[in-house]
């Protein structure tokens, strides 16, 4: 008996699973502070060089940066300097033995303007003028520390437990991020932030699996959904403190604090039983059903743990390599494999994009964070839906395609529009969102079993590298100012075509081989839909069997023989 049949005895999803999944899932608001955060923490600070006693040597009765804009201290920009603007980094000094006077860098470090923000690491670090690279740098350092979380929490939680993997990435999400609030060196927060973005993936991914593990299949569309309220009720959380805490160091310090009470629940949270169970851990696992069974008013036979399946030894599987090579083996893998891996990459760029993005836009930076949580609901609802209804392939292309068009319509829209370039902005925030979400079901779905989890962990390290680039892309704008709605535009149409090559996975039975996965292009998905006789189809002992009429020869010997 497989492991998904104990639901029958315990529920797929009754009271305890409902308490637990909402009560675990809590936690995954805080991590929204840690990665979204980076817009308050980064944000933008007008500025001026700073000029000493202004305030006695004018009549002006301002703040030190408006006095310095009344008297005209500093000189025009220069047009031609794609980094630098002179009237926020240069100042006029007097030439020694000259009444004349030059244009010199800041000699007394500047002045910031805190109408919006009290502080932020631009004000913290003086990261303007020469040293503005190092903002989105920082920006770039979280998104950095996702390449080792992702492997270091996934080894962690198959090792050492679920329960254990999400407690050790809690504790240090919080010590880093409490870490963050003292620092005072720009690369000090620099290395911390890595550690802090690789722990907080490892929290996502640890909670992600252990609520998955905890209900149905048939339940687990509605995890991911249960995940999304949780991370859009995160972005509202996080734009109401960043609007009454106005510090960055505050911010972060009460961001990585709040969730310490939660670590209550980790003395009541069991262990995922189909963990013990692959640990050989049977008595542990039955006293946990047992106890679910029994809060759900249901009965658990006792010899049912006796009967189910335990995994095989994961030493007799393939080693990840060699599936690697597996997959790129085989040409109509790789093609898909590669069009996926375009997908995600443009996925995570445009969406870490605009949202990074969005103190670009003439809007507050508070109501745009709250409405982009409310967005990441809605869309996702709205993925979902689609997808059942119309199939995965055309919804995803439509998302991507309609993300690419916002972001070149936004082009050719003058900033003095800035309320339509916001609601166009905001537009392509919701179907790239429907992307990411829609990609990952389409990348699970056209690999198969054998390869399934190696190909997802291809796809989503790919997209790292999106996550990276992205605020680089949005600092260049000072070279072109349209350059990142640029890229953003030709990479989302661009996969949104590609898409359009790989197969409609809706309703098609999964793959169970490398061999079988390669029969399956668009063309086979066609024709098992409207029921031509040119099709595939899987016997009885669940295999897929080519079913065409006229004599060709034997494709799948032909696929076994072939190579690079």
């Amino acid at each position: 008996m497989k492991f998904d049949n104990v639901f029958k005895y315990t529920g797929e999803y009754d009271r305890y699973h409902k308490i637990l999944v909402n009560v675990v899932l809590c936690v995954l608001v805080s991590n929204v502070f840690a990665n979204i955060g980076t817009v308050f923490y980064n944000g933008k600070m007008d500025h001026y060089c700073k000029v000493p006693n202004i305030l006695e040597n004018t009549s002006c009765s301002g703040t030190e940066y408006e006095c310095g804009l009344d008297n005209l201290m500093f000189p025009p920009d220069d047009e031609t300097t794609s980094f630098i603007n002179e009237t926020k980094c240069r100042m006029y000094t007097n030439m020694a033995g000259s009444n004349e006077t030059q244009i010199t860098k800041c000699k007394y470090g500047w002045t910031y303007d805190h109408s919006q923000y009290e502080s932020t690491i631009v004000s913290e670090f003086d990261l303007v003028c020469d040293d503005s690279y190092k903002v989105s740098l920082a920006a770039s350092s979280f998104l950095f520390g996702f390449f080792f979380g992702s492997i270091i929490f996934g080894t962690v939680c198959d090792y050492f437990g679920r329960k254990r993997g999400i407690l050790l990435a809690f504790l240090l999400r919080t010590l880093a991020g409490i870490t963050l609030s003292f620092a005072k060196s720009y690369w000090f927060y620099f290395v911390i932030r890595v550690i802090h973005g690789c722990v907080s993936i490892g929290m996502y991914i640890s909670l992600f699996v252990y609520v998955n593990e905890f209900v149905a299949p048939s339940k687990r569309g509605l995890m991911s959904l249960m995940v999304q309220v949780y991370l859009s009720l995160g972005f509202v959380t996080l734009a109401f403190m960043a609007y009454l805490i106005r510090s960055w160091s505050n911010l972060i310090l009460i961001a990585s604090a709040c969730p310490i009470p939660f670590l209550i629940v980790y003395l009541f949270m069991p262990e995922s039983p189909r963990w013990l169970l692959l640990k050989k851990r049977p008595d542990e696992a039955k006293a946990i059903l047992q106890k679910i069974a029994k809060f759900n008013n249901k009965e658990l036979p006792d010899n049912v743990i006796d009967h189910i399946e335990l995994p095989t030894d994961s030493t007799k599987q393939p080693s990840t390599f060699a599936s690697v090579l597996n997959i790129f083996r085989y040409s109509n893998m790789r093609k898909k494999t590669l069009i996926l891996i375009y997908c995600w990459f443009t996925a995570c760029l445009v969406y870490y994009g605009l949202t990074y993005g969005v103190e670009g836009l003439d809007v507050n930076v508070y109501v745009g964070i709250c409405v982009m949580g409310v967005l990441e609901f809605l869309s996702t609802l709205a993925s979902i839906i689609s997808i059942e209804k119309f199939g995965r392939r055309s919804v995803l292309a439509i998302c991507l395609i309609f993300t690419g068009t916002m972001s070149f319509i936004n082009i050719w829209i003058p900033s003095s529009f800035s309320d339509i370039r916001t609601a166009i902005s905001l537009t392509g925030r919701f179907f790239v969102n429907g992307a990411f979400m829609i990609v990952y079901i389409v990348t699970a779905e056209i690999f198969s079993t054998d390869v399934r989890t190696t190909g997802l962990g291809i796809c989503s390290f790919m997209s790292r590298f999106a996550g990276v680039l992205a605020p680089q892309i949005l600092f260049l704008e000072q070279l072109w100012k349209p350059l990142p709605l640029v890229a953003f535009s030709f990479t989302s149409m661009s996969a949104g075509l590609l898409v359009l090559l790989l197969p409609e996975t809706l309703n098609y039975p999964l793959p169970q081989t490398i061999e079988e996965a390669e029969l399956v292009t668009r063309y086979t998905n066609r024709n098992w839909r409207t029921g031509d006789d040119l099709k595939l189809k899987l016997d009885k002992f669940g295999s897929y069997e080519d079913t065409r009429k006229e004599k060709r020869p034997d494709r799948k010997e032909e696929i076994l023989n072939s190579t690079l």
